[in-house]
């Protein structure tokens, strides 16, 4: 791939890990603000404890996010970006515009999702977003 479009990516992975970064302090800067107000019967209780929960698992859904974005910003330091880890064969530019921190290729994914594991490795494989 050209330096000028990896240069490209990494900025964009940056900004992205940025985003998520700041969007979980944020979150949790949020959450701590809502556990000092008292709450003035229990369905506001069970309102709370519902927003936790999504709150939660947004947060563990950026967190998987993360890594990915991580592991792509790596893999452009090392000079393996823009390679599908299951065919190990050249990731579409226009797929890695999409999806920056993308790990597969859109073939490989779709077998994936078919199929519910990695052909070499045979692992359980959850689309992350």
């Amino acid at each position: 791939m050209e330096k000028k479009k990896i240069k490209h990516f990494q900025s964009a992975l940056q900004e992205i890990r940025m985003e998520i970064v700041g969007g979980v302090e944020k979150s949790q800067n949020n959450g701590k603000k809502e556990e000092a107000e008292q709450m003035p019967d229990i369905s506001d209780d069970a309102a709370r404890a519902y927003d936790r929960k999504l709150q939660g698992d947004l947060e563990e859904q950026e967190w998987k996010k993360l890594k990915q974005v991580e592991a792509a910003l790596e893999k452009i330091e090392v000079g393996e970006y823009g390679i599908c880890n299951q065919c190990e064969k050249d990731i579409p530019t226009a797929r890695l515009k999409i999806v920056p921190y993308t790990e597969f290729c859109t073939q490989c994914l779709s077998n994936i999702e078919t199929n519910g594991t990695l052909d070499d490795q045979k692992t359980q494989y959850t689309r992350e977003p």
